[in-house]
């Protein structure tokens, strides 16, 4: 008899679940690890294990023939699927991802968009909306969608963040703890009712089918001991297996569309909830912090101790006051707040607590540094040299580490001195990117009005600009040709003086040589048809620069 999986219910960027999940691992090793991510992504997955690999990055997946459809799965060090691929990758251990394949899901999302455009193009009549079914419903989230929150306000507590934070991220011990949430989630979801949108729980069900028979293909294979890492709302829908059948139905004729997979460097930030992150969470970098306090064995007042002394550092570099007293002080406060509220060791409401009595002196513009550069953080992340790209971003990898202007989370001002041959060139690559629709840095202003040799630009690199590089790769395969082609584009289908002025501006500043004859032309062209003073007028600054 093939023995039944472990499952390992965990939340996707926890560090006392990623912690909890190593020890697991060790404890049972496991013979394959399966884990609830794209298929699609299992050729690229090998890079993860890379000495260049630096979390956090994300997996890319997008339609080849259409980027903006694309999806991301970001990883931080201290997401438990990163620990459980790097060590299934580092151990020799088979390793594959048995979420509903990307192929499927916006296949189906295509098809879905499509039904809802015919539906919508249909006016309702006045009178038809009803008021929603949950409307007299308490304040309560839904198990389905925030099951952590629906836990926490059950045991009393004001968010998901902090009652997970106390009861999982704050523990570090092993299989027991993913027991004990097994047990909690085949509560949680003995009580939910079901979806109210159809269409979500369709997608639910088609996912937890297709993990299961991923589970089943990875028994038949013969493999004994199988480490099945899921999010703990999924772990109870796979434990208790269906006949194989059932879920066969369920994933009969889905949707399929061609789907390509790749790596690119994500941001702190941007695992933040704010971001608008679906599973994102309120402190990546204090997360970090945890991670890393317990991966080198820290008590809880080194934890205490390495939190406060990195906060004085970021506020003296910013020429505020925080001595190494000011660190006592902190860390003695933080650690009484948590004796008095019964916790294991000070959590971030206590160390920001401590943090604004003693360093900030009560004021919350201090704490807001420490929020944006420590609890969020502006890490970014990198990818080795031998990840999948398209051309275009080979070329703009290439051109930033020759004109030394690397990719950085954070924004910075660049004052260029176009008589400089380097920063020439970076200007020429900045402008040609804006042609492109890929916004790396705006300009802020020339100084010196007409004749400068200087340009200011504010520069700041966004994870998503990855996919604008993968959409402007259909212009051509080095930035100078894709910039290229893209100013020559709309100076063909231009009917306006001011559109084709602006182009040739445009092409100047970006130093498209091969462009600037044909927009020229079609300026002749227009103008030789234009009588419109107005318009005429509207074309002189851009003409004047």
């Amino acid at each position: 008899m093939t023995p039944n999986p472990t499952i390992f219910g965990i939340r996707h960027h926890g560090p006392g679940s990623a912690n909890s999940l190593r020890v697991a691992l060790e404890e049972l090793r496991p013979d394959a690890v399966l884990v609830e991510g794209p298929p699609e992504a299992e050729p690229v997955l090998p890079l993860l294990a890379h000495a260049q690999m630096q979390p956090p990055v994300a997996l890319l997946l997008y339609v080849p023939n259409d980027p903006q459809r694309a999806v991301y799965y970001p990883f931080a060090i201290f997401s438990p699927e990163w620990q459980a691929i790097h060590y299934a990758l580092t151990n020799g251990i088979p390793v594959r991802c048995m979420d509903l394949p990307q192929a499927h899901q916006l296949g189906a999302d295509a098809a879905e968009n499509e039904k809802e455009a015919q539906a919508n193009s249909e006016e309702p009549e006045a009178g038809d909306s009803e008021p929603s079914a949950d409307a007299h419903l308490p304040e309560l989230p839904h198990p389905a969608h925030d099951p952590l929150g629906f836990l926490a306000q059950a045991a009393g507590y004001s968010d998901g963040e902090r009652w997970w934070e106390h009861m999982v991220e704050q523990r570090r011990d092993g299989t027991d703890l993913f027991a004990a949430i097994l047990e909690a989630m085949t509560a949680v979801r003995a009580e939910t009712p079901p979806r109210d949108n159809p269409v979500e729980a369709q997608r639910e069900a088609r996912r937890e089918a297709f993990m299961r028979k991923t589970i089943r293909q990875a028994q038949r294979a013969g493999f004994q001991r199988i480490a099945v890492v899921c999010g703990a709302w999924h772990a109870p829908a796979l434990t208790d297996m269906p006949p194989a059948r059932s879920d066969e139905a369920v994933l009969k004729g889905l949707p399929k569309t061609k789907v390509q997979a790749t790596w690119v460097p994500w941001t702190y930030n941007r695992l933040s909830y704010q971001s608008g992150y679906g599973a994102g969470i309120a402190s990546p970098g204090w997360y970090h912090h945890l991670f890393a306090s317990a991966n080198a064995g820290h008590s809880a007042t080194e934890v205490a101790i390495h939190w406060m002394t990195r906060a004085a550092r970021l506020l003296r570099a910013e020429g505020l006051d925080a001595s190494s007293a000011h660190v006592i002080e902190a860390v003695r406060l933080a650690e009484t707040l948590a004796a008095l509220r019964d916790l294991p060791l000070p959590g971030l409401p206590e160390m920001n607590e401590a943090a604004r009595a003693v360093f900030c002196f009560d004021s919350d513009l201090p704490l807001r540094l420490i929020q944006e550069k420590l609890i969020v953080s502006d890490t970014l992340g990198t990818v080795p040299e031998e990840t999948p790209m398209v051309p275009l971003q080979q070329d703009l990898q290439r051109l930033q580490k020759r004109l030394r202007l690397p990719a950085e989370a954070t924004w910075r001002d660049l004052d260029l001195d176009l008589r400089k041959p380097n920063d020439l060139e970076r200007s020429y690559l900045l402008h040609r990117l804006n042609l492109l629709e890929i916004p790396w840095g705006e300009t802020r202003h020339r100084s010196g009005g007409k004749g400068t040799f200087h340009e200011i630009w504010r520069i700041q690199w966004q994870p998503e600009l990855a996919v604008k590089l993968i959409e402007a790769g259909i212009w051509g395969n080095t930035v100078e040709l894709a910039a290229t082609s893209r100013a020559r584009a709309p100076a063909d289908s231009a009917t306006v003086l001011p559109a084709l002025t602006r182009l040739i501006d445009q092409a100047l500043l970006a130093n498209l040589t091969a462009a600037i004859p044909h927009i020229t032309h079609r300026l002749e062209e227009q103008a030789a048809l234009t009588s419109d003073v107005v318009q005429m007028m509207d074309a002189l600054p851009s003409l004047a620069n």
